[in-house]
């Protein structure tokens, strides 16, 4: 392995640091570990790229991946032989080769979800066309509330609530901007609530619910993960 990071591997070296992140076919394999075996010089590429590969993910902190991102990330990689993506791709990862090959894998194909801590829940319309998604912040106790389609009738305002489980009555989180998108930061004791719980969206008059309960239409509900 050339000891200059600006230069861009190629030939054997490249093939090198393909077979030590498994990108190698099958076949492809076998051969390279057969050249291998008896040619000092193309193991010791071998042995170089592994070292540097390893030490990519030094100051990368722990993190335990769900069951079955592995399996997933290999299924896609290697379902059929995508030889010349990979070559177009080689040169220009250089040093970052493997840092950003599995960083693309994971976020292109939805492996992971960008940030564990979010929960979204898309609030499909109960009656009429609005269409809404919410994404709560579990660190930081911060619920958006994006509208994606449709609009509260004429003279309505529209008012999320909560609705913990089955046996809890529903608890406003207040009025809806009549732009697109409402950001409410929740206290802790309702933002504890929220995973695995139901919100739904009712047209109320001005002001909102007189009541403290629904009045109106419920226009829209969904059921934000519980993890």
């Amino acid at each position: 392995m050339s000891s200059d990071e600006d230069t861009l591997p190629g030939g054997d070296e490249a093939t090198a640091a393909e077979y030590v992140l498994r990108l190698l076919p099958e076949d492809e394999e076998r051969v390279f570990e057969r050249r291998m075996r008896e040619d000092a010089d193309l193991a010791q590429d071998v042995e170089a790229w592994e070292v540097y590969f390893s030490t990519l993910a030094e100051e990368v902190p722990a993190e335990v991946p769900p069951p079955g991102v592995w399996s997933r990330i290999e299924s896609r990689l290697f379902k059929s032989p995508q030889r010349s993506l990979r070559r177009r791709l080689l040169p220009h990862l250089g040093g970052a080769l493997a840092a950003a090959l599995i960083a693309w894998v994971v976020v292109e194909n939805g492996l992971l979800d960008p940030s564990p801590s979010e929960l979204v829940a898309q609030l499909s319309p109960t009656e009429g066309a609005l269409t809404f998604e919410a994404r709560f912040q579990r660190e930081t106790g911060v619920l958006r509330v994006d509208r994606l389609e449709g609009a509260a009738p004429e003279g309505r305002v529209l008012e999320l609530w909560l609705i913990a489980d089955a046996d809890s009555a529903p608890r406003s989180l207040g009025l809806l901007e009549a732009t697109d998108g409402t950001v409410l930061s929740l206290p802790a004791e309702i933002a504890q609530a929220l995973p695995g719980a139901t919100l739904a969206i009712s047209d109320e008059p001005p002001g909102g619910s007189p009541t403290g309960a629904p009045t109106g239409t419920v226009r829209a509900a969904g059921q934000l993960p519980s993890a």
